[in-house]
């Protein structure tokens, strides 16, 4: 895929974190994070997934198979990594003292380099992930644009000031760096299937942590009909 779109792409993910302070003033911002989790949701177990399987497969049968490391699990392996770790964060988060502004800079700090190589991870899937053609690569992008919505949503709850000053800009820098550094380094392919795997993992943890815990004020409808709409349109676009 022509660096010029990915870069587009990369551009439109920073600027959910650079202007989503807007975005939550402006708009029924509530219904719009149920539905960032129900697209999130389907772009992981309509497109990304049986990517996943097709990655595994290969650790089974090509040459990778002898160098990697519980070939059989490798990427899934790194699937309940991703899970695991943004599963500990928020925990930490949620048991940590509390200060006038929500919880201890410390935690944000974590937070913030945690969801900064994350995000990176995801700006760097669009330079190095494979892609058939423009369309396939923009549903990932709108995909990753609701998802990084989520962790706006998330991260400004948490810890309000704090990121709102620093924190989004941090993360929206990190979209860039991740960018760039898929332009100019590639990785080994069962890598890169690994790193498919761990964002998978995240996207489906970060979904759950927005929307099921009691009081987040989650909305069953509009997640239920954007994960139905999207997965529609996945299938259509990508079958």
């Amino acid at each position: 895929m022509p660096y010029p779109y990915t870069l587009a792409a990369a551009m439109v993910l920073a600027s959910v974190y650079a202007f989503g302070n807007r975005l939550r003033a402006r708009t029924h911002h509530r219904r719009w994070v149920s539905i960032a989790a129900g697209v999130s949701v389907a772009t992981i177990f309509v497109d990304l997934l049986p990517e996943i399987s097709e990655g595994q497969a290969k650790f089974l049968t090509g040459p990778h198979r002898g160098a990697a490391l519980f070939p059989e699990q490798a990427i899934y392996l790194a699937a309940m990594l991703g899970f695991v770790l943004f599963y500990g964060l928020e925990y930490m988060v949620a048991a940590s003292p509390s200060e006038e502004d929500g919880p201890s800079s410390i935690f944000l700090s974590l937070q913030i380099a945690a969801f900064a190589l994350y995000s990176g991870l995801i700006a760097y899937l669009l330079v190095h992930n494979t892609w058939n053609d423009a369309p396939s690569l923009a549903l990932y992008s709108l995909a990753m644009a609701f998802h990084l919505l989520l962790v706006d949503h998330s991260l400004a709850r948490e810890h309000r000031r704090l990121y709102e000053s620093r924190g989004r800009w941090i993360l929206a820098g990190a979209v860039m760096a991740g960018w760039l550094v898929g332009v100019l380094i590639p990785i080994p392919e069962q890598w890169l299937a690994r790193i498919t795997g761990f964002v998978c993992g995240g996207v489906l943890m970060n979904a759950l942590v927005v929307e099921l815990p009691e009081g987040r004020g989650g909305r069953l409808w509009p997640f239920v009909l954007a994960a139905a709409a999207y997965s529609l349109v996945l299938i259509v676009v990508l079958g």
